[in-house]
């Protein structure tokens, strides 16, 4: 049966998906130029948006330090014209770092700024700043592995320093920094994302990374790479949680196991440090470096995993909190302490006035006390 010549051109206008004329198109009908701007919209997600708060906010931190070598001339045929000799070599190096006050200070690590001539900050306008005196402006704090550098310049923007005290392990995590330097012509931070994978990490390095130790550390699969330590890490509603630090891997690359120092801390730390430097606070104890088993079962102890007081001075804050020699700690606020540099850190943060709770062990005793840390007396650390 034949069909009609409008049925077959119907047929064939829908599958090319034309319309033969325009005042046929249904009504209400969205045009394609219009749907741009609702398809961005529906791009933006969380990520989009934390990233879109925060990035202005991060800045690359690039420096050099002086390498010295020694070295020895030899004259090829005689002796007598050989002479030794120094030679300085300039060595770049490349960071991170977040603004936290909006007069020219930002935070990065220690380790990204150690020892360097220069340093120049360049944020992701592409405006770039160099720091004028490295011993006046760049205040550090090695145990933390933290420092601030200050440039000048006003009116910078400063990100939501959220509380990493309540991170979420599962939750979003944003990795913002810089691992390019100076080697790409676009300032714009790199951003990387994963999860919280857990909370309250205590990790000691290796001696060949400098046995350095840290507590408390936010752990991420987001991946940090060499360049990004010292940027933010960045929750899910653009808040910073944390300040990259350092990642645990084989290759030099990423694994999906990075650390960050959670921003309470960092924080506390950077206003610390622009308030006029790191204050030494004094407890009024000894304690043995680090108990081993074998020391524990000889001394008759309950438990190695605990750090052990060997002397206790008068009239000091651990005597008022009625400490004695032979006691052991467990944890201090909560957190497990395992040798003397886990404890001269948290005192390290410690305020005076600030009451650490201690967990004791005594002999088959336990019991918690509270130390109030001074500052150290002339004479005292």
């Amino acid at each position: 049966m034949r069909r009609p010549v409008w049925i077959v051109l119907a047929g064939v206008f829908a599958a090319l998906n034309l319309s033969p004329a325009a005042e046929d198109k249904p009504e209400g009908a969205t045009p394609a130029s219009a749907a741009g701007p609702q398809i961005d919209a529906s791009r933006k997600n969380a990520i989009v948006r934390a990233v879109e708060r925060v990035a202005p906010s991060v800045v690359g931190v690039t420096t050099v330090t002086l390498e010295r070598y020694d070295v020895r001339y030899a004259h090829p045929f005689f002796d007598f014209f050989s002479y030794r000799g120094t030679v300085h070599e300039k060595r770049p190096g490349i960071g991170s770092g977040v603004v936290i006050r909006s007069d020219g200070y930002i935070l990065t690590n220690y380790h990204v700024v150690e020892g360097a001539r220069e340093i120049t900050v360049t944020f992701s306008d592409g405006r770039s700043f160099k720091v004028q005196d490295t011993r006046k402006d760049v205040m550090v704090d090695p145990g933390e592995d933290l420092a601030v550098i200050r440039v000048n310049a006003t009116d910078l923007d400063v990100p939501d320093l959220g509380d990493s005290e309540d991170v979420i392990i599962g939750e979003w995590a944003i990795a913002i920094g810089n691992p390019f330097g100076l080697l790409i012509e676009d300032p714009q931070p790199t951003v990387t994302a994963g999860v919280v994978s857990a909370v309250n990490r205590n990790l000691r390095m290796q001696q060949d990374e400098g046995g350095h130790s840290y507590s408390n550390m936010i752990q991420t699969d987001a991946s940090i790479n060499p360049g990004n330590s010292g940027g933010p890490l960045v929750n899910g509603v653009g808040q910073v949680i944390g300040i990259n630090t350092f990642i645990f891997t084989k290759s030099g690359g990423s694994l999906g196991i990075g650390f960050a120092i959670p921003i309470i801390r960092a924080k506390k730390i950077a206003d610390r440090l622009i308030a006029g430097g790191v204050q030494e606070f004094w407890a009024g104890f000894e304690l043995h470096p680090k108990l081993t088993r074998g020391l524990a079962n000889a001394l008759g102890l309950y438990t190695h995993r605990a750090v052990l007081i060997t002397g206790v001075a008068d009239n000091s804050p651990a005597s008022r909190a009625k400490l004695n020699p032979g006691d052991l700690i467990i944890a201090i606020n909560g957190n497990p302490v395992r040798s003397a540099e886990d404890v001269d850190r948290i005192l390290e943060n410690a305020h005076v006035g600030d009451a650490l709770a201690l967990e004791i062990v005594r002999g088959r005793l336990r019991f918690a006390t509270r130390l109030e840390p001074e500052k150290a007396p002339a004479g005292q650390q």
